[in-house]
């Protein structure tokens, strides 16, 4: 069977739906045999949690409710990450599928090609290699947020973190996204974690030292130019016949309904 690279250029949706379409991919990759990148944006501004992470002890829930924050928890690990202006990626690809790699490090490496493609094609110069973060008495005294936690493959700008990526292998599955921040707005994510006074200003001052945006980058490349290139990066990487598309209506409605059920809010956004 011919595996296609199907890339979806999705719109806004709610924390909810963002969470369901990817599990909805991941479900599809598996009957279907094909990859799946998906571009999408947040409306409105939310805040994704890590798998294991507790909403309650987390993050300041009265705050986000006054400011119109919403938050879901992600089937990847990690910790939180503030999706404001910024594009997020996932690439969805059943495991049968080996070219896609057959370890973390090796999807990462492969997936990591494909959006370091795009972003050089968009006139930002990368570099990817473990994270590094200097402030080792500051780790020592706080957790760092997603976007500060050292991993594999990063992509760098100048030094500084532009891609925060997590991912998740299943049985018969794979999932991995990340956050593409478009201004510094990301950077204001301390001010709703339930943290000391200390640890916040910590966080801010980590932030700003060593993460980057686009608009820092290139402040001339448009939302729908990073979209073209990102996916234009993927098709000229992954050796598949490629797919552009939106969601179809009835793929919409499936995950809509999916979102309406009360066992996926409570397992995705629980309450408690």
């Amino acid at each position: 069977m011919t595996v296609n690279l199907h890339l979806i250029n999705d719109a806004a949706h709610t924390a909810l739906f963002n969470m369901a379409a990817d599990l909805y991919l991941l479900d599809k990759c598996v009957n279907s045999g094909h990859v799946y990148v998906r571009l999408y944006t947040w409306r409105p501004s939310a805040i994704s949690l890590g798998y294991m992470q507790k909403a309650a002890d987390t993050l300041k829930l009265d705050v986000m409710h006054r400011k119109a924050i919403e938050w879901v928890r992600r089937p990847t690990g990690g910790r939180a990450v503030f999706h404001t202006e910024d594009l997020t990626y996932s690439c969805i690809f059943p495991k049968s599928v080996t070219h896609m790699g057959e370890s973390i490090a090796a999807s990462y490496a492969i997936i990591s090609n494909g959006l370091q493609t795009g972003l050089r094609n968009a006139g930002i110069k990368t570099a990817s290699h473990d994270s590094v973060i200097d402030a080792r008495q500051a780790r020592r005294e706080i957790k760092l947020p997603c976007f500060l936690a050292p991993n594999r493959d990063e992509i760098m700008v100048s030094g500084k973190k532009l891609i925060g990526s997590a991912q998740k292998r299943m049985a018969h599955a794979v999932l991995q996204h990340g956050s593409i921040p478009l201004t510094d707005a990301f950077q204001s994510l301390p001010n709703y974690m339930k943290i000391s006074s200390k640890e916040r200003e910590v966080h801010k001052q980590l932030l700003q030292r060593k993460t980057i945006s686009i608009s820092q980058v290139n402040p001339h490349l448009t939302e729908a130019e990073l979209r073209k290139h990102l996916a234009d990066g993927f098709a000229h990487t992954l050796p598949f016949p490629v797919i552009s598309r939106n969601f179809a209506p009835q793929e919409i409605q499936a995950i809509r309904t999916t979102v309406t059920r009360p066992e996926f809010a409570q397992k995705w956004h629980p309450q408690n």
